[in-house]
């Protein structure tokens, strides 16, 4: 997410009661990366509607669904281990702060802490799925090996090792960035190069949604949930 100013912090409100979650019939285990970027400021809000969406369309439990949140920039931290538990994951949302502003957008630390959280918390065999919210790192393409990287990170995830020691995760990624082209040739290229990289990132081409369509997402974690 976008990074506002030093000491600000965000409450994020529960507005669905349990009787209204999905406790999902199939058990699998998500985990949702937020980019706190200083690039994604200007979408904050966008990204608090996604977080609040995702989260509480969904009843936790320890032996059905466990989440996880984690956010990055220069680097990546665990906000919120993965849990079954409800008042955790409420609790930590609710004091989410949002740090100073970053000028980085390290998505291959947020993989990397991904799979060692689901090695370390999940179950073998149950079903994982990595849900990448983000602009894209939009000026990663000066650098060259911040896309190579990301997509290194991205394709380990994605295969699991070979030892069968990590199940394969399924990667969704929810495009947060600028939608509208942009004027000069230079700017909107590199918008463009964004798009194009959290498409790759994504699993398939049609695990990659742009923001206005996280409500289909969600209809596809909820089929997730219901055997489907």
């Amino acid at each position: 997410m976008r990074a506002l100013f030093a000491g600000l912090g965000l409450l994020f409100s529960v507005s669905l009661s349990a009787q209204e979650r999905v406790l999902p019939n199939c058990p699998f285990h998500v985990i949702i990366a937020l980019d706190f970027s200083a690039s994604e400021r200007a979408f904050l809000d966008e990204i608090q509607t996604a977080l609040r969406a995702l989260t509480d369309r969904f009843e936790l439990h320890p032996y059905s669904l466990k989440m996880g949140l984690i956010s990055f920039n220069r680097g990546a931290q665990i906000i919120s281990p993965l849990t079954g538990d409800r008042g955790k994951m409420d609790s930590t949302i609710r004091e989410l702060r949002i740090p100073l502003r970053v000028y980085a957008t390290d998505i291959h630390a947020a993989f990397e802490l991904a799979l060692n959280e689901f090695e370390e918390r999940s179950i073998q065999g149950i079903p994982k799925f990595f849900v990448l919210i983000s602009d894209g790192d939009p000026h990663a393409f000066a650098r060259g090996h911040g896309f190579m990287a990301d997509l290194s990170v991205a394709n380990a995830l994605k295969s699991g090792s070979s030892d069968l020691r990590s199940d394969p995760v399924h990667i969704f990624s929810l495009y947060s960035g600028e939608r509208r082209p942009f004027s000069d040739q230079e700017s909107e290229w590199i918008r463009l190069q964004a798009v194009k990289h959290m498409r790759k990132l994504a699993s398939d081409e049609h695990s990659f949604y742009f923001f206005e369509e996280y409500p289909k997402l969600i209809n596809v974690i909820e089929q997730i949930s219901s055997c489907l």
